[in-house]
């Protein structure tokens, strides 16, 4: 930061600006270009309906609409911020608990706040795209409170001894950020109408003496209602209303957060705590409300320019998807002829590795006794619904048409709340959605499609979309995508072990039981080492084992016509011993750490004496690398894998399997790159 005052004048003012409290008068250079309530532009987000009509005599309505105007400011790779802490000489801050180094540590630090700093937390949504850094100014004094100031006063209290040009990082004639902390606590906290309740600004328009604009600014309280310094989770809501991003709860009217209750469903929550923006960060839905923010929507990592949607155009089998949680990945699915509505696809995991964001989404975790989504803590797969072309995120259950809406894999319209039951979303008189994500591990929420509930319609009609056989929430989870036709999926076979010991000469019975979503005749092809040996509507198949000694493969594929499943069994001949059939021999130690893994994967063995192949096989089973090939004395086997193929080309990020085959047996171990 820098000032215009010479000599030790300047010295001395800085160092009671920074550490100390200062009073002074408006400088005469600065001021409004146009005051708020004359300013058809100004936007305030998150006041209650009252309090905005009696500061700018607008309606709620009025201010709804031109929130939809305010455009999305994609940051720059830095950001920098000016922080003000006000206080009046009437009402003043804890100044000596909550010192300004305190909020320097709260916003800008790196490893000292639990779980995280407003510095860490943009990092951690944004991929490392966007850092913060800036000055912490204040205590500023002034001697009266007056809530109905939109804390100007303070501005031209400070403006004689900061630059703004300073935190005009890119140079375009506006602050990057301005962020207000006054004293006491929130009235959303407290609900005591002398706090001021916590906002954002957008429009302000306030020309400071060098000549730059502070536009946009949020508006923070000092402390909790028990007197202890404030966290990061409202603070990090309201500056993402200063990056442009929208609210995203349902706002035909503010939710009286005592009773969680506004007639007419007048208030819902189509988010829950799947984004920050989705219930002012509070993460109220989760189990031991957690002071720290939610993460940020794939659709608000998207507006900010943090998340760039893979497109899904054409049918997929076991396509990955990486946690969101620390991977800028998600899927979009466009409604044909429309770039306004789609769908998002994102994982959110509750274990991630990230610093933030490990909660339950469910908004039944509130509530001890109403667990609908049987899991402590939510995770899997959110589908985003989303249409830009609706201004606002408010909807009503008889017409639930949202700007952005989690479709709910827990929702069942079709049977009401009966005051026991634990599975209705619509339930008076909380007017929330569960929000559950879709998973294997859930009964009945491990698709997405035409019949389902919900189902994949568009707004306007039937999509067509499948979304099927969804894994077990993960890092790294897989689903199958169809267009009109959905995939063919074994979900039941015999022999159980994939690679299996059999005795020559005798005959074996295989099945594989596959399940078509949209109902269509399954044929299945068996295969023994390449050659079709039976093909028709015939789910089972007699192997009769070679030679002992020989090693055959025993390939299915169910298939609808044209998409299909398909199963592999290595099957090693055994000598006969009279037995028709024995179990697979003992597996070997095999382990690989760490995973997930960057740069390298250890694989450690304890194998026998013989030849020995240890191979990195992708989630198709195609080889991607052998480490490790002929024979072996017996013992320790050691080896690395640099997440690279035969050919010394990266692959991608994502889940492989390390192979080991010795001739006790066959291991399998899971690893997951990130890159």
């Amino acid at each position: 930061m820098s000032t215009r005052i010479g000599g030790s004048a300047a010295a001395a003012a800085l160092a009671v600006l920074l550490c100390g409290s200062i009073t002074a008068g408006k400088s005469e250079a600065g001021g409004f270009l146009v005051l708020p309530e004359e300013n058809p532009r100004f936007v305030v987000y998150d006041l209650p309906p009252a309090e905005i009509e009696a500061a700018l005599g607008v309606s709620y309505e009025e201010m709804q609409l031109r929130r939809a105007e305010v455009e999305v400011r994609v940051p720059p790779d830095t950001g920098v911020v000016l922080v003000l802490l006000c206080q009046w000489a009437d009402d003043p801050a804890d100044t000596i608990a909550h010192p300004r180094a305190a909020y320097d540590t709260l916003l800008f630090s790196e490893g000292i706040v639990d779980p995280g700093s407003m510095r860490e937390y943009f990092l951690e949504v944004s991929y490392g795209s966007y850092w913060i850094e800036g000055d912490v100014v204040g205590w500023l004094t002034r001697p009266t409170y007056q809530p109905s100031l939109w804390f100007t006063d303070f501005l031209a209290l400070v403006d004689p001894f900061v630059d703004f040009r300073d935190y005009d990082r890119d140079g375009d004639g506006y602050t990057d950020a301005v962020w207000i902390f006054h004293a006491g606590p929130g009235e959303e906290e407290t609900h005591d109408p002398n706090h001021i309740w916590s906002y954002a600004v957008y429009g302000l328009n306030y020309m400071t003496d060098d000549g730059v604009i502070v536009d946009r600014y949020s508006c923070n309280p000092e402390e909790h209602a028990d007197g202890s310094i404030i966290t990061i989770r409202v603070g990090a809501h309201e500056a993402s209303h200063v990056l442009g991003l929208p609210d995203l709860y349902d706002y035909d009217s503010k939710l009286d957060t005592v009773t969680y209750f506004t007639p007419n469903d007048a208030n819902d929550h189509p988010l829950v705590d799947w984004c920050l923006m989705g219930y002012y960060g509070y993460n109220i839905m989760s189990y031991g409300t957690r002071q720290d923010p939610s993460h940020l929507s794939a659709w608000s990592k998207k507006q900010l320019g943090w998340v760039t949607p893979i497109v899904l155009s054409e049918p997929a089998q076991r396509l990955p998807i990486l946690e969101t949680n620390t991977n800028p990945l998600a899927y979009r699915i466009s409604r044909p002829g429309s770039t306004k509505e789609y769908f998002l696809i994102e994982n959110r995991n509750s274990n991630s590795s990230s610093k933030f964001d490990h909660l339950d989404s469910d908004f039944s975790a509130y509530f001890p006794w109403f667990t609908p989504g049987q899991n402590p803590k939510d995770a899997g797969l959110i589908v985003l619904h989303v249409d830009d072309n609706i201004a606002r995120n408010n909807g009503k259950p008889t017409y639930a048409h949202y700007k952005v809406i989690v479709e709910d894999a827990g929702y069942d319209p079709s049977t009401p709340w009966d005051g026991v039951s634990e599975f209705f979303e619509w339930w008076y008189p909380y007017e929330f959605r569960i929000g559950a994500a879709f998973a294997g591990e859930d009964p009945g929420q491990n698709a997405f499609t035409p019949n389902t509930t919900p189902n994949t319609n568009w707004y306007t009609g039937p999509s067509g979309i499948w979304i099927t056989n969804i894994s077990e929430s993960d890092s790294v989870m897989t689903f199958d995508i169809g267009f009109g036709n959905a995939w063919p999926a074994i979900v039941d076979h015999r022999p159980a072990a994939r690679d299996t010991t059999l005795e020559e000469g005798l005959g074996h019975l295989f099945s594989a039981a596959a399940v078509d979503r949209d109902g269509d005749p399954t044929t299945y092809v068996w295969s023994v080492n390449g050659n079709v040996a039976q093909s028709g509507a015939d789910s089972t198949f007699v192997y009769v084992a070679g030679a002992g000694g020989t090693t055959d493969t025993v390939r299915v594929a169910a298939h609808d016509g044209a998409l299909g499943d398909t199963l592999i069994w290595r099957i090693d001949v055994g000598v006969s011993t009279g037995i028709a059939s024995r179990a697979p021999a003992a597996a070997p130690l095999l382990d690989a750490a760490p995973t997930p893994f960057n740069a390298t994967l250890h694989v450690r063995a304890e194998v026998p004496a013989g030849e020995v192949r240890l191979a990195v096989h992708d989630l198709a089973g195609r080889l991607v690398h052998v480490l490790a090939e002929g024979p072996h004395p017996g013992g320790s086997l050691l080896a690395t894998w640099n997440g690279r193929d035969a050919s010394g080309v990266e692959v991608p990020s994502g889940m492989y399997f390390i192979r080991l085959k010795t001739p006790e047996g066959t291991r399998t171990k899971k690893a997951v790159l990130l890159r």
